[in-house]
């Protein structure tokens, strides 16, 4: 069993007094803050360890339980030693710390080889470090142009500095870089390290292709926002003139950008890109209660043991609301959660409920309940919120699987207050169109037709598709005349798919261009919108063959509620807004 033990000649003493160098010991620790979500093969913590004379360290933690042999195997090629993921961090780090790139420094290093490869990496803490983007987004948010444009050029030259030293980071997203104010130099610019080397790549000279791989990675996750265009080319212009690449000054920022378009397919990407949103703040880590069926936000904690709802079954058999629909499979509630500090809070109930052959055999294996629709929504509204896409905000969901094969689940999320659905909203707000005349193009409503396209393209651009993406599932709030907040909603159905996704896609758009009314909403608008969905400014060929088949696809909608409501002698609806509501209550698009 091949063993590696590396302690910093610094750190001894207190390696010493914690056990620092004994990897079981490091493996068993169950102190510490955990900085990082669970993963069943690694994890970091981060330590608060006292020295001798009392005086606190703060460290991080970086443990791999159980190291893949395919991560050794690829260690073998690139570096013909076994390493694991500790121990390629560790020398990574001393490169370069050698070459002058500030990276944390390496307090401990343990590893070892056999059935299971382990290994356990300790770092100093950086004083004051902060993320990339969160530097951006906090402190540099009011400052000039010109202390952007020399923070944007030191960046370039780092970049440089670290790719000039022959490391490859394949995944030098924007939190993989730190800004440290408490080093900072004679002109207030504040020291740009680098962390996170797991899988970083050692090869001098470094090919291009990596050096564009890494920009690519970096420029990908930080949005417009944050960077400009202007800084983006300072970013360049530095990066060439210290990596002595100005004959590639051309070729570099297009194979960049090529590689970005590809990057930004990623919801991963998008998840680091939308960091710094209140979207994705939102998102809380929530507590488990009742040996894991049911998960509260600590937020509403309180609320719902005020209420009495802070258990599964009392949840699930609550009926201290109003009934909005009840289904065979579901109930959809609305309640008025008392606060302890006085006064009521809105919010909505989704009360799952099936017994099937599947989970009756789950419930006699003792296999659990497996994906259910409660967790599946939960799960939705917390991957969309971190992407930057406004949902609902979640309060609880829960989950069991009974004895006898009956599978209840629920989801409670927080209402949308000042919100109102799309339809609703269209008729509220803008006149009905005037068949005798021209109606002046409404800039309001172009604006409004932008957002809402912009979080369509958005939705379906990270994977994503709805499967009811009709107008009463977008919620819109005017928050200033002619600004409009749009958020999604009822994602119980929403699945994610990397390939394979044109119909799907075609469903969506088929469906909301169906919902649309017709009254307000004209074809200049439909155009307007599809354009602003597939950003371009006049349609290509390839455009026109997938409008094509969305008209199709609206057509078929159309053709399949008329079909049903003659089956049902009900008569046709006059107007697309009737049509879209019956349809959309009716979820025909259970059947497309």
């Amino acid at each position: 069993m091949a063993g590696f033990c590396w302690i910093h000649p610094e750190f001894r003493e207190l390696a010493a007094q914690h056990q620092l160098g004994d990897l079981n010991a490091l493996l068993a620790r169950d102190d510490g803050t955990p900085v990082s979500p669970h993963h069943r093969r690694r994890d970091i913590v981060r330590l608060e360890l006292p020295d001798r004379s009392g005086r606190l360290t703060t460290l991080y933690l970086k443990r791999d339980w159980d190291v893949r042999w395919r991560y050794l195997a690829r260690q073998l090629r690139y570096r013909q030693s076994l390493w694991t993921p500790a121990r390629t961090e560790l020398e990574t780090l001393l490169h370069l710390a050698a070459a002058g790139v500030a990276v944390p420094r390496p307090v401990a290093c343990v590893q070892r080889l056999g059935w299971r490869g382990q290994g356990c990496l300790i770092l100093e803490a950086v004083p004051s470090a902060v993320t990339l983007n969160h530097y951006l987004a906090t402190t540099l948010r009011d400052a000039g142009p010109r202390q952007r444009e020399q923070l944007f050029a030191q960046l370039g030259r780092e970049l440089a500095r670290l790719h000039n030293s022959g490391v490859h980071q394949p995944r030098l997203f924007s939190t993989k870089i730190y800004l440290a104010d408490a080093a900072a130099d004679e002109n207030d610019t504040p020291v740009i390290g680098f962390w996170g080397f797991r899988q970083a790549i050692r090869c001098q000279p470094l090919p291009f292709s990596y050096r564009v791989a890494g920009l690519a990675a970096l420029l990908a996750t930080l949005p417009g926002r944050l960077a400009s265009v202007r800084e983006r080319e300072i970013l360049f212009d530095a990066y060439l003139a210290v990596a002595d690449l100005d004959h590639r000054g051309m070729a570099l920022p297009q194979a960049v950008g090529r590689q970005v378009e590809r990057l930004l397919t990623n919801r991963h990407i998008w998840e680091i890109r939308e960091s710094d949103t209140e979207e994705h703040r939102s998102v809380r880590p929530l507590e488990s209660v009742e040996k894991g069926q049911m998960w509260i936000d600590p937020e509403y904690r309180a609320t719902l043991e005020h209420c009495g709802l802070a258990s599964f079954d009392r949840m699930m058999n609550t009926v201290d609301g109003k009934l909005l629909r009840r289904l065979a499979d579901r109930e959809n509630w609305r309640l008025d959660l008392r606060l302890p500090e006085g006064g009521t809070r809105g919010a909505y109930l989704k009360k799952h409920h099936i017994r099937t052959p599947r989970t009756r055999v789950r419930a006699l294996a003792h296999a659990g309940g497996g994906m259910t629709a409660g967790r599946m929504e939960a799960q939705n509204i917390a991957r969309l919120a971190r992407s930057g896409i406004a949902a609902m905000k979640l309060i609880a969901y829960g989950e069991k699987l009974h004895a006898d094969g009956l599978l209840e689940s629920f989801v409670l999320t927080e209402e949308l207050q000042g919100y109102t659905q799309l339809d609703h909203f269209l008729e509220r707000r803008f006149p009905p169109l005037r068949g005798d005349r021209a109606t002046p193009r409404d800039p309001h409503l172009m604006t409004l037709i932008a957002e809402v396209a912009s979080v369509a393209a958005k939705f379906h651009r990270l994977g994503y598709n709805h499967r009811d993406l009709y107008c009463c599932h977008f919620f819109i709030k005017e928050t200033e005349p002619g600004e409009f907040k749009v958020n999604l909603i009822d994602l119980q159905r929403v699945e994610y798919r990397r390939h394979f996704r044109s119909r799907w896609l075609v469903k969506d758009l088929g469906q909301l261009a169906y919902s649309a009314q017709t009254d307000r909403i004209t074809r200049t608008h439909k155009m307007a919108f599809i354009k602003r969905y597939l950003g371009v400014q006049r349609l290509r060929p390839c455009d026109k063959r997938f409008i094509r088949k969305i008209l199709a696809k609206q057509r078929w909608i159309d053709a399949q509620v008329r079909k049903r409501e003659k089956a049902r002698a009900i008569p046709a609806p006059h107007t697309a807004k009737a049509a879209a509501t019956k349809h959309c209550h009716a979820r025909l698009g259970d059947r497309s």
